[in-house]
C-alpha cells in the first residue's frame, strides 16, 4: 500500500505544480491587463511596477491552488482510468476511496496551510497592493482621471468632472472644479476648456482654464451667492505630489484584515445594532408617555354625546349674559369701556389640570430614577433627547425610519465581515471537495483527455464562484446567514462528490 500511496502521489506532483503555475501566469496577465492602463504613462520605476503585480501574486494564488488541485485530479485520474491502471486496482481488492485517501490528506494539509496563508500573509499583502496603487494613482493625475467621472484630486477639498481628457497633451474638455478648501466659501468652477501641469518642484498643480465661470456659495449665507465669468484662469492646487506616496496610515478594507481584526469589527456592528434596537425602544415609551400626558381629559369638560354640563356647573340666566358686540362701537371710538368680568357669573371649578409632571423612577415614568440616570452620551440619553423633539406623527415616523436604518448598517456590516472571516475557511476547504468530486468524474469519463479537464474544470469553477459570490450577495441582503453563504457551496459539491464516489465504487468492470 505504501507503494501505491507514494505512486499516487508522485503522479500528482507534477501535473498539480504545472496547474498551478499555468493558472497563476494566467491571472497574473489578466491583473497586468486591467492595471495597464493606470500604470502606463505614471514615469514609473521598473522596480514599482515589478513590486504591484508581486503583491497580486498571494491573492491570486489563493485562488488557483484549488483550480490546480482539480485540474491535477482530473488529468491523473482520467490517464490512469485510460491505461487500465484503475481497473487493475480494482481487480485487487483495492476500492478506489482508498486509491483517493492519500490526495484527501494532502488536500486537508494543503487546505490548513491556505487556512494559516490567508490569515497572515493574504491581508498584508493586500494592503501594500492598495497602498502602492493608491500612491500611484495620485502620481500625475491626469493619467489618472476618467471621463464623465468625479475625481478626487485633493482627498476632501477638490474634485474635479472632466468631459474629455487628452492624455498625451494633459488637456481637459467640458471640466467641472468643486472646490472647497476655503471652509466658509464653496467654489464650483466650469470652463470649456483646460490644461493640467505641475509646478518645477513637482508638488503644485495648476490649471489653465479658459471660457468658463466662477460660482461661489457662502456656507453661513446659503442665500448669498456670486456668479463671475473670465476668459482665461490659472488655479493653483498647492500640495499635490507628483512623487510616489505611500500611505501606510490608510484605513484597511475587509480584505487587508485577519480574522481577529474583522471580529473586532463586526462586534462594532452588533454593538451598533443593539444601541439602535435599544433607543428605538427607549423611544418609544417616552413618546407613549407624552401621548398619555396630553390625552388627561379637563375637570370641567362636557360629558361628550350629552351636551350636559358637568357637576358643579349652572348655567346663567340669559338675561345677566352680556353680548360682547355691544361694546364694539366705544372701542372703535377708543373710549374705554368697562367690560364686566364674565367669570363672576360662573360657579367656581376646579382648575384645569395642567400638564403632570412625572418625576423619574415613578411607576408611569419612561425615563430611569434620578440616581441611576444614564450618562449623557448613553443610548437612552440619546432617546430620551429625540422624544423631547416630538411634535408629530412625521418626526416619529422618521426617527423610527433612522433607528431602522441604523440596525440594518450594523446587520450588514455584521454580515460583511463574518462573510470574509468564512472565506478564509471556505476556499481552502474546496481543495478537499475538489478531489472528492474529481476522481469520480475522471474514472467514469476515462478516454475525455485534454478537453474532459479543460471543460469540467471551466464548468466546476465557474458554477462554485458563482455560487461563492451569490452567497455573498445574499448574505450582505441579510437573507442568509454569513455560515450558510460560504459554506453551502462546500457542502452542494461535497455532496455531489460522495454520490459520484458511491456511485462508481459499484461499477464492475
Amino acid at each position: 500500500m505504501r507503494t501505491l500511496t507514494r505512486y499516487i502521489l508522485r503522479r500528482h506532483a507534477g501535473p498539480f505544480i504545472f496547474a498551478v503555475i499555468g493558472t497563476t501566469v494566467l491571472l497574473l496577465l489578466d491583473q497586468v491587463s486591467k492595471r495597464f492602463e493606470r500604470l502606463i504613462g505614471k514615469d514609473l520605476d521598473w522596480t514599482v511596477i515589478a513590486e504591484v503585480f508581486i503583491y497580486s501574486i498571494p491573492f491570486i494564488l489563493a485562488q488557483t491552488l484549488p483550480m490546480a488541485v482539480l485540474i491535477a485530479v482530473l488529468y491523473v485520474f482520467s490517464r490512469m482510468e485510460g491505461d487500465f491502471e484503475i481497473t487493475a486496482i480494482k481487480a485487487s481488492g483495492i476500492p478506489l476511496s482508498r486509491v483517493m485517501a492519500p490526495l484527501l490528506v494532502c488536500a486537508v494539509i494543503l487546505a490548513g496551510g491556505m487556512t494559516w496563508f490567508n490569515n497572515t500573509i493574504l491581508p498584508q499583502s493586500n494592503h501594500h497592493l492598495q497602498v502602492l496603487l493608491r500612491g500611484i494613482g495620485r502620481k500625475t493625475p491626469t493619467f489618472n482621471l476618467r471621463e464623465h467621472t468625479i475625481n478626487e484630486v485633493l482627498p476632501s477639498y477638490v474634485y474635479v468632472h472632466p468631459g474629455m481628457i487628452d492624455r498625451e497633451e494633459s488637456v481637459v474638455h467640458d471640466v467641472a472644479i468643486y472646490d472647497e478648501r476655503n471652509g466658509q466659501e464653496s467654489r464650483s468652477i466650469y470652463a470649456t476648456r483646460g490644461t493640467m501641469g505641475f509646478s518645477e518642484e513637482g508638488e503644485d498643480l495648476y490649471f489653465d482654464l479658459e471660457d468658463g465661470v466662477v460660482q461661489v456659495r457662502m456656507n453661513e449665507r446659503p442665500h448669498a451667492f456670486r456668479r463671475i465669468a473670465f476668459e482665461q484662469m490659472l488655479l493653483k492646487i498647492p500640495d499635490v505630489a507628483n512623487g510616489l506616496e505611500r500611505d501606510t496610515a490608510a484605513i484597511r478594507g475587509d480584505r487587508e484584515m485577519n480574522i481577529a481584526d474583522m471580529r473586532v469589527e463586526a462586534d462594532r456592528g452588533a454593538q451598533m445594532a443593539d444601541a439602535a434596537r435599544s433607543e428605538s425602544l427607549v423611544y418609544a415609551r417616552a413618546i407613549t408617555g407624552m401621548l398619555l400626558d396630553f390625552e388627561q381629559p379637563l375637570a370641567d369638560a362636557p360629558i361628550p354625546g350629552t351636551g350636559a354640563e358637568p357637576a358643579g356647573r349652572t348655567r346663567p340666566p340669559e338675561s345677566e349674559i352680556v353680548d360682547w358686540r355691544d361694546d364694539i362701537p366705544d372701542l372703535e371710538r377708543g373710549r374705554d369701556v368697562d367690560l364686566p368680568d364674565r367669570r363672576d357669573d360662573l360657579p367656581p371649578t376646579r382648575a384645569t389640570p395642567a400638564r403632570r409632571e412625572i418625576e423619574p423612577g415613578t411607576q408611569d415614568s419612561p425615563y430611569p430614577p434620578s440616581g441611576e440616570a444614564a450618562a449623557p452620551d448613553s443610548t437612552t440619553q440619546v432617546a430620551e433627547n429625540a422624544a423631547r423633539r416630538f411634535y408629530s406623527a412625521t418626526d416619529a415616523a422618521t426617527q423610527f425610519q433612522s433607528y431602522a436604518e441604523r440596525e440594518v448598517t450594523g446587520l450588514r456590516r455584521i454580515n460583511q465581515y463574518w462573510v470574509e472571516i468564512h472565506k478564509k475557511g471556505t476556499i481552502p476547504a474546496a481543495c478537499i471537495v475538489f478531489v472528492l468530486l474529481g476522481a469520480p468524474i475522471a474514472v467514469r469519463f476515462p478516454r475525455g483527455g485534454i478537453a474532459l479537464v479543460v471543460g469540467v474544470s471551466l464548468g466546476i469553477f465557474g458554477a462554485y464562484y458563482v455560487s461563492l459570490i451569490g452567497g455573498e450577495r445574499l448574505a450582505d441582503r441579510l437573507w442568509i446567514s454569513p455560515l450558510w453563504a460560504m459554506w453551502a457551496p462546500n457542502v452542494l459539491f461535497g455532496a455531489a462528490g460522495l454520490v459520484a464516489l458511491a456511485r462508481s465504487t459499484k461499477v464492475m468492470r
